[in-house]
């Protein structure tokens, strides 16, 4: 009986320790801006103020970091011409974010020195700078292992999937993964992420899921177009083929990061 008990509370303090071990999910908001070519300039001053809000969402610990990257092909027929990302800690803080955010009164934190009708004038070129083409809501669900760090210049390819099959998670996470996983560990791409789309959602949502992958610079992207990435056994190659009926490749994107804030 002491044996059992023993073991027992050996059994408990493990899952507890998994438990602090697991981390937690990263929520993602992407927003979609079309920037028409003759107020590019204009865009990147609006989102340099921008960023100067952000930090300050920053040190409130309402989000983790935000991203801005130019997107690529970016003509005015291909869609939106940038991208930006911020990252929450929870779905709640993501939701009030998306709801209910006092940007002015984080303006007014973040620029103490400017008036209100100054902040204003910067919402108003916010508005006259871009068009927010959209929103989509996300979890990121898996990953590879590494110690890549980004950096202004860092590349990305967004494959956005549309889910056939309800197999589909895990055929990225125990097919595909492992691939990636090599190239990441050889040093042939930064990492890989799988992300779930919360919202939209429904048979009509363009996507499901995205699959996003870093590389530190161009070069190390185009090797990985190329054909220079990791290789596939012959078991391996035909567990891809039936992966791949899983999902639809919808559209692929190429991103450069152009700021950051963390």
């Amino acid at each position: 009986m002491k044996t059992l008990l023993i073991l027992g509370f050996v059994i408990l303090l493990n899952l507890g320790s998994m438990a602090q071990d697991s981390p937690k999910p990263l929520y993602l908001l992407f927003e979609f801006m079309q920037v028409k070519s003759d107020q590019t300039s204009e865009y990147l001053k609006v989102e340099d103020f921008w960023s100067g809000i952000h930090k300050q969402r920053i040190s409130e610990k309402s989000i983790l970091g935000w991203d801005l990257w130019s997107l690529a092909p970016s003509g005015k027929e291909q869609g939106s011409q940038y991208v930006t990302v911020t990252l929450f800690p929870s779905l709640a803080s993501m939701l009030q974010s998306v709801e209910s955010l006092d940007v002015m009164a984080l303006a007014k934190k973040a620029y103490p020195n400017k008036t209100e009708k100054e902040l204003n004038a910067m919402f108003d070129k916010t508005i006259k700078s871009r068009d927010m083409a959209h929103q989509v809501l996300c979890r990121e669900i898996d990953g590879t292992k590494g110690e890549f760090k980004m950096a202004i210049g860092t590349m990305f390819t967004m494959d956005i999937m549309k889910q056939l099959d309800d197999s589909y998670e895990k055929v990225e996470s125990e097919i595909f993964k492992p691939w990636h996983q090599q190239m990441v560990t050889e040093g042939k791409k930064g990492s890989w992420e799988l992300v779930q789309t919360i919202l939209p959602s429904g048979s009509e949502a363009y996507g499901t899921h995205m699959t996003v992958s870093m590389f530190k610079d161009e070069a190390q992207l185009a090797g990985s177009m190329e054909g220079a990435g990791g290789v596939m056994d012959l078991k391996t190659q035909l567990a891809v083929k039936e992966g791949l009926k899983t999902r639809d490749l919808r559209e692929t994107k190429i991103g450069k990061l152009v700021k950051m804030v963390r």
